[in-house]
């Protein structure tokens, strides 16, 4: 798994559903936001320090910055907007603070001060102990020099975006799509983004357009969220490319999207590509022998294979071993499926290092594994991460599809035939 290095971002800028907040100050003017995105006030407030003071990775961080760092935690977890709505502040207050520990090594005193101070929040709080206690794991991470500076994003996300990820029929409505343009726009404008503005906002543009995977978009809505975007690299330009490879993602790995190409060489070395199974729905699969959840996938694949084995429907796989004498084993002995497979995995010198960061896995930003898109015969994706009965449900939907095409073909040619043939006896009368 990665760890996505993010932020989010304060004031809603006028356009965007009038949420206003004063960039001076980093605190709301506007008492009547727009309730689609209800940000926690503690989140619209700059408490700490520039994060770039604590970027050091490894070094000890002094006793003053710490003893600072403890002082505006304590400040942004008493201030009123916190214990006007504790259940939302609690973890945008204590993210804040924890961003500035990641990197840094925090001595032992340190680290049993900030325990101790969280453990405290029980005792004030005890209705909250759990999201309390959940903060204090982390902080176990953290202490020990995490080395990646965690996303703030996280601690508002779901208040930006409230309805989850998953839209109802897996299809986004124009409401969603512009609450979700909404939430980016305001967590864009966070004190916590505009404080490291390029890192942040390239996070928060990767979170969002990640998102529309999970759905179908029309092209319409396709075509509002690419302005969005060419709005947004207008204002930055130094953040073109990150757009860039944004409006790529939204062009070719979305369901509703035709699939980007894939092209490279299978295990015996031959080189193919994507296009030439076009006419065919495409089960494509990224996986690995060192991933146990995508062997667990292999009897799923295995039976749908067998199950449609008369019809239009071809699996492709991607694999990302090291080494790949290890797939052509598994394959061998009958384990992994018998499907083409392009090899997309590197040899690495460190045998525990994965090799996930193929051309093909990098392109497609495969980050979860297995990673499953299901193309339709003109390559449109339909469906991603179906995975066990899920996927079989949905291919069996796809079969009856084909099927019922099928069968109004036969039948639509049959009726011209019977009616060539009543026009040849008539004629012939």
């Amino acid at each position: 798994m990665r760890k996505s290095t993010a932020a989010a971002a304060a004031l809603i800028v006028a356009f965007a559903l009038g949420y206003l907040v004063s960039r001076s100050t980093g605190e709301a003017t506007a008492a009547d936001a727009d309730p689609t995105v209800d940000i926690p006030a503690v989140a619209l407030k700059s408490w700490y320090p520039p994060v770039q003071e604590f970027e050091n990775e490894g070094e000890p961080l002094d006793d003053e910055r710490f003893d600072a760092l403890m002082a505006s935690l304590d400040e942004a977890m008493t201030a009123d907007e916190t214990l006007a709505d504790l259940e939302r502040s609690i973890e945008p207050a204590v993210q804040g603070f924890f961003r500035r520990i990641a990197m840094p090594e925090l001595s032992e005193d340190q680290s049993l001060r900030a325990n101790h101070y969280l453990m405290g929040l029980v005792e004030r709080h005890p209705e909250q102990e759990a999201l309390i206690n959940r903060q204090v794991s982390m902080l176990g991470m953290y202490a020990r020099a995490y080395p990646v500076m965690p996303a703030f994003m996280t601690a508002v996300r779901s208040h930006v975006y409230p309805d989850g990820l998953y839209p109802p029929d897996g299809v986004f409505d124009d409401a969603w799509i512009d609450r979700m343009l909404a939430g980016l726009d305001a967590m864009l404008e966070l004190p916590e983004t505009v404080n490291d503005f390029e890192r942040e906002a390239g996070s928060l543009l990767r979170s969002f357009t990640q998102r529309l995977q999970f759905g179908r978009i029309s092209d319409e809505q396709t075509d509002r969220v690419l302005a969005h975007l060419d709005a947004f690299a207008e204002k930055h330009p130094e953040l073109a490319e990150v757009v860039e490879g944004r409006r790529n993602y939204i062009e070719y790995l979305v369901p509703g999207r035709v699939a980007q190409s894939v092209v490279g060489k299978d295990l015996d070395g031959v080189q193919f590509s994507l296009e030439e199974y076009r006419g065919n729905i495409v089960v494509l699969v990224f996986s690995g022998e060192w991933c146990g959840p995508c062997r667990g996938e292999y009897p799923y694949h295995r039976f749908a294979m067998e199950q449609y084995k008369d019809e239009p429907i071809v699996f492709l796989g991607v694999n990302s071993d090291a080494d790949p004498e290890v797939i052509l084993a598994s394959k061998a002995r009958g384990e992994a499926p018998e499907y083409r497979t392009w090899w997309d995995g590197h040899s690495q010198p460190d045998a525990e290092i994965v090799a996930t960061d193929g051309p093909i896995a990098t392109a497609w930003e495969v980050r979860g594994w297995p990673a499953i898109y299901v193309l339709d015969q003109e390559g449109e994706i339909l469906h991603i991460n179906k995975r066990g009965g899920e996927l079989i449900a949905a291919l069996d939907d796809l079969v009856l599809d084909i099927r019922r095409a099928r069968f109004d073909a036969e039948q639509a040619a049959a009726i011209e035939a019977e009616a060539a043939d009543t026009e040849t006896e008539d004629g012939t009368e």
